[in-house]
């Protein structure tokens, strides 16, 4: 009996380890942000993306789309999340808004006028 006790225990922990989950106490609160900017002609390739925080005001990160205007930003922290594309000049050409979840992907799509 103690001996199926011990394998379970070592099969539970096993099964833990390979899933890549972490124990609930040690859980970041980030998640990752990803989408994808385009407009009517297509997508936008080489668009500078900077996501911000609303819940952590000094979070911001940046991207530049690939040549499918997609994006990704891992380890940005869970709540209110801004997105902002900027084309060449520096200029805010779209906006984007919603809520980051912890461990799970934001995906949004930026539409550029």
């Amino acid at each position: 009996m103690k001996h199926r006790i011990v394998q379970w225990v070592l099969a539970v922990a096993a099964a833990v380890a390979l899933s890549g989950a972490a124990p609930a106490g040690q859980q970041k609160d980030t998640g990752t942000v990803a989408g994808v900017v385009t407009r009517a002609a297509g997508p936008v390739a080489a668009a500078r993306v900077v996501v911000s925080s609303g819940s952590d005001s000094k979070y911001t990160a940046s991207s530049t789309t690939d040549r499918e205007g997609r994006f990704t930003i891992a380890g940005a922290p869970v709540g209110p999340i801004g997105v902002k594309v900027y084309d060449a000049g520096n200029h805010v050409v779209a906006q984007a808004r919603g809520t980051l979840t912890r461990g799970e992907t934001l995906t949004l799509t930026v539409q550029v006028p």
